[in-house]
């Protein structure tokens, strides 16, 4: 998280440095901008103050070996459901038959562990996508994969390719991925912030 919060000053920086050249341009003018927005600025603070990680907990069987869930995490069955606006989202899927789901965060990391859990059969959808933040992914071994990765400001690193700079994407699917018994189509997506996936 020391990273993103990084991120989110230097981003920060660029935006306000932005305001100001727009201002000082005659493009914008700062003074009615505050003027009309500035009960947003309070609308955001109390949203900080009050906003907790708020993951859908779906029941599960009994819990999976491994290290106990911290604060912020918690553990997923057989569907994930996972949303934020503040805060990491920090999410352990143990079923064996993992149907996929989404987690979404707008300013926090997101991290999908699928190593202690297994895919049902058949084709399923994982889509993760954020704002700011980076967003990693482990997968279980031995399922087929589809997966399309993207980030508008940031590296994306999917296996063993990895692209980095603006618009950045990477494309990965199985060979003979329509004919696996197990399926999954991964849809990751960043704004500002780095994409991690491995298997």
């Amino acid at each position: 998280m020391a990273r993103s919060r990084g991120k989110w000053l230097g981003f920060s920086l660029i935006f306000i440095g932005i305001i100001f050249l727009l201002d000082s341009t005659g493009e914008l003018d700062i003074g009615d901008l505050f003027r009309s927005y500035w009960p947003v600025l309070l609308v955001l603070w109390g949203l900080a103050l009050l906003a907790r990680p708020r993951l859908r907990r779906v029941a599960a069987g009994p819990p999976a070996a491994g290290p106990a869930p911290g604060p912020g995490r918690t553990d997923q069955a057989e569907s994930l459901e996972g949303s934020n606006i503040f805060g990491d989202i920090d999410i352990r899927v143990t079923s064996p038959a993992f149907k996929g789901g989404s987690a979404t965060t707008v300013f926090g990391d997101i991290t999908v562990d699928c190593r202690l859990g297994g895919l049902a059969d058949g084709e399923h959808s994982l889509t993760v996508s954020g704002v700011f933040g980076d967003s990693r992914i482990l997968l279980p071994p031995g399922v087929a994969l589809d997966i399309t990765a993207h980030a508008l400001a940031g590296d994306v690193s999917v296996l063993d390719q990895k692209r980095g700079g603006i618009s950045a994407s990477v494309s990965y699917t199985t060979p003979g991925f329509d004919s696996a018994p197990k399926r999954l189509r991964l849809r990751v997506s960043q704004v500002f912030g780095d994409i991690d996936v491995r298997q």
